[in-house]
């Protein structure tokens, strides 16, 4: 939500910039018209003064005004969060004026957001307005209502939108070269676009070879996201940062030094940066050496995944991995089942996808897939984080993929019992031991192994948590 209200704000900023043309009054042969505008443009409250302006189209569709009374409306709306009301103004203004920047930009805008949000169908048109909204930024002229510094902030600030979209669609298909390019320039104009400057860092992180130039923008973005109040922002990336910087160096040596240097307000990265930085192992050395060095039992279930990964990386690496993968059979001997904390990407009764190492859940990857033990009777939310007990079956190296079976939700992930029971009644429930209390119709009540065998008797009306007093 901070990323998305940065980038609604810097566009309602250059938005906001657009006013009447400098004319007067007595330079109107009907005078109506100019007060009526300038009425509409004083409303205060952003959802009238968008509905003023569309008043004042509408009587006077022919106006020298009526362009920037289509801006005016659009960055209202957006000011009143009414994005789709928002959206459809820029529609109209685009019809009468195809290059219009501020209009190119909130469309770009407003797809950003639904992809972000899951609308795969949204990012095509997307990245094609972003590129029809450059091709006009190029030939944008200066509007007399903005002086030159003002002309070349909104310039910025507009380049930081349409590239910053082009950068995020290149990332999702993991163009990470071309990512990187449409970053810098988005980050260049919008230093301080939590967004884009967390986005940039994870393509430099991510492609190959990894520039560890993404590690100081990252530093960046947790600054960015501190200053803002957004904690659990700065935690994720902190989290997901470290993990790559251990993959790099070897360990976190030199992270929380370089982080607080940032924080304290370090604008650009120091010259000699990405030798400061020096790198360690490759994975593949690493993995060897991660089972050299410890036990299998006390590695993560992240070390798991990179051993198991590399296997095929050359002969070493296969006796490590075949090593490990004997251990975790043999750790689940006598039907012991193995505990593992995980996201969730999707579910459904009978399946879970979820990803289990910090790189999988920072990219909504799946690397666990989950067979229930029993169908669930209520999913866990898409993006919770649980846990879960099941058998380590099998595993595919490229790209990584644990099949986890005999699956139950651990007694800490299990849904609260409480409320009335719905109908229908449940048919199948699971084995799960959470004793619920059930309130029978006769008033009587009786206590049952969970709240879905509860709620499954039909002259049970209400369950609560706990065995019956």
């Amino acid at each position: 939500m901070v990323r998305r209200l940065l980038l609604v704000l810097t566009l309602i900023f250059t938005l906001g910039a657009v006013e009447a043309l400098a004319q007067d009054r007595s330079s109107f042969a009907n005078p109506a018209e100019y007060d009526a505008y300038k009425k509409a443009q004083a409303t205060t409250d952003p959802a009238r003064r968008a509905t003023a302006m569309e008043v004042f189209i509408a009587w006077y569709p022919g106006s020298v005004l009526r362009n920037e009374a289509y801006a005016q409306a659009m960055a209202a709306w957006a000011a009143a969060r009414q994005p789709e009301k928002a959206d459809f103004i820029a529609g109209k203004l685009l019809q009468i004026d195809p290059e219009n920047v501020d209009a190119l930009a909130y469309r770009v805008y407003a797809g950003r957001t639904r992809a972000v949000q899951g609308d795969g169908a949204a990012l095509g048109p997307m990245v094609a307005t972003a590129q029809e909204g450059l091709a006009a930024l190029a030939k944008w002229q200066k509007p007399a209502s903005l002086d030159d510094a003002g002309f070349a902030r909104s310039r910025q600030r507009l380049s930081a939108v349409f590239n910053g979209a082009l950068g995020y669609a290149a990332l999702q298909a993991k163009d990470y070269d071309k990512a990187r390019g449409y970053f810098r320039e988005a980050v260049a104009a919008e230093p301080d676009n939590l967004q884009d400057v967390y986005q940039l860092a994870v393509s430099q992180l991510e492609g190959k070879p990894l520039d560890a130039l993404g590690f100081w923008f990252a530093a960046r973005s947790i600054a960015i996201a501190r200053a803002a109040g957004n904690e659990a922002a700065a935690k994720e990336i902190d989290r997901y940062v470290r993990s790559r910087y251990r993959l790099y160096r070897g360990s976190e040596e030199g992270w929380d030094e370089l982080l607080k240097r940032v924080v304290a307000g370090e604008k650009s990265p120091p010259g000699g940066f990405v030798k400061s930085i020096p790198k360690a192992l490759t994975p593949e050395e690493m993995a060897l050496q991660l089972l050299e060095e410890n036990e299998p039992g006390a590695l993560t279930f992240a070390d798991w995944v990179l051993i198991l990964r590399y296997r095929d990386a050359g002969p070493a690496n296969r006796a490590a991995a075949d090593k490990l993968w004997q251990a975790i059979v043999d750790k689940q001997q006598g039907g012991t089942r193995i505990k593992i904390p995980v996201k969730v990407i999707t579910a459904t009764p009978e399946v879970i996808e979820a990803a289990v190492t910090e790189e999988a859940q920072a990219g909504n990857v799946a690397d666990v897939h989950v067979v229930m033990a029993h169908p669930l009777s209520t999913l866990p939310a898409v993006g919770s984080r649980i846990a879960l007990v099941g058998t380590l079956s099998e595993y595919r190296p490229n790209p990584f993929l644990f099949t986890l079976t005999r699956a139950e939700l651990a007694p800490e992930s299990m849904p609260v019992a409480g409320g009335r029971c719905a109908d229908p009644r449940p048919q199948m429930c699971t084995r799960e031991h959470r004793p619920a209390c059930g309130e029978r119709r006769d008033g009587s009540r009786k206590t049952y192994g969970n709240a879905c065998t509860a709620c499954s008797d039909p002259d049970v009306v209400s369950q609560a948590a706990g065995a019956c007093p």
